[in-house]
């Protein structure tokens, strides 16, 4: 018997709050909301149930699984639902093992469905900054932007801003990504970034910012800025060498770094120092087009260190296979699941 197509709206709304739940991109607001919406009604308490214990068994797949087939033939069904729509689902290009035959009733399609629609929505949140923006960078790519009073700014890779010059004001809005600024004197303008959390105000020359999630950082490499949050809650200010992380409503003490790994995106490297892998994987994910995902939470916390190149994530991956205990399935070129081995 076929679904209604109800009970489809909510297999497909369980699926996306799946697929946000294991996005590096959600929010306080949005856990809300997923848990306002599993509260709603029974159906939506069963349909979630049942696709994060879909979700869970992910991590036991083997790679003939989730290998895709090119040739793989539809069933009847699944051929006239291709016909009428262009896009074809994922469970219909994945080869039936021994696994997606045991729970073929619910985790095939759902297999489909959640790949989709992670895929999907992390595609489309990610875009959403660049629609306000004057300048953005795709995944992997950098940009150079001299402007009019002789400041500089070099965009890193998924990067998007917006410049307002005024009589008064120079003001940069950093909607997501990193940039590093070198800034023009000019005592009758200041030079203002802002962020979604703060406002940045050069009292120098140099400084990088990383907006990434619902987390910023600050990094001086030449004289001072001054870091004011939106809310207005605190203030500080840093000299060159220092580094501040902050959110809407926490600020973290200003620390010493290393510029030279700090800076070392604009030679296309990525170094890490013994970060959990879930951080060096959310990095990667910004340089490449679609999502990397880790099947299971108990390798996020395992550690990296290396170096490695921004212009070839694939090795990147390659060398965290061989270094750590973990998998790594290559869906499609846009879609990577990490499991453990």
């Amino acid at each position: 018997m076929k679904q209604s197509i109800q009970e489809n709206d909510v297999n497909a709304q369980a699926a996306l709050w799946q697929a946000k739940l294991s996005s590096d991109l959600l929010t306080a607001e949005q856990q809300q909301e997923f848990e306002d919406w599993l509260g709603q009604s029974k159906a939506h308490s069963q349909a979630w149930q049942e696709v994060h214990a879909f979700w869970q068994q992910l991590d036991t797949l083997s790679e003939a699984d989730i290998r895709f087939l090119e040739d793989f033939p539809a069933s009847s069904e699944e051929e006239g639902l291709v016909e009428k729509n262009a896009f074809q689902p994922i469970h219909a290009q994945i080869k039936k093992s021994a696994f997606i035959k045991q729970f073929q009733p619910i985790f095939k399609p759902m297999l489909g469905m959640a790949a989709s629609l992670l895929l999907m929505f992390s595609l489309l949140y990610s875009l959403m900054p660049a629609y306000f923006a004057d300048y953005r960078t795709a995944p992997g790519s950098l940009r150079t932007l001299a402007l009019m009073d002789g400041s500089q700014i070099i965009m890193n890779s998924d990067t998007s801003l917006s410049i307002n010059y005024t009589d008064n004001l120079r003001q940069i809005t950093l909607y997501q990504g990193e940039a590093y600024f070198n800034v023009a004197a000019d005592s009758a303008r200041p030079f203002d970034v802002k962020t979604q959390a703060a406002s940045v105000r050069a009292l120098g020359t140099e400084f990088d910012i990383k907006s990434r999630n619902e987390q910023v950082a600050v990094t001086v490499f030449e004289h001072a800025v001054r870091v004011s949050l939106n809310n207005g809650n605190a203030e500080e200010t840093l000299a060159t060498g220092q580094q501040i992380i902050f959110t809407e409503s926490s600020f973290s003490k200003p620390h010493d770094v290393s510029l030279s790994a700090v800076k070392s995106w604009l030679k296309q490297r990525l170094v890490f120092q013994d970060k959990p892998l879930s951080e060096v994987v959310a990095e990667l994910n910004h340089y490449r087009a679609g999502t990397i995902i880790i099947l299971d939470s108990k390798l996020k916390a395992l550690f990296v260190t290396g170096v490695f190149d921004t212009d070839d994530t694939n090795m990147a991956l390659s060398t965290i296979e061989q270094s750590l205990p973990v998998t790594i399935y290559k869906v499609t070129d846009k879609l990577v699941f990490i499991s453990a081995k």
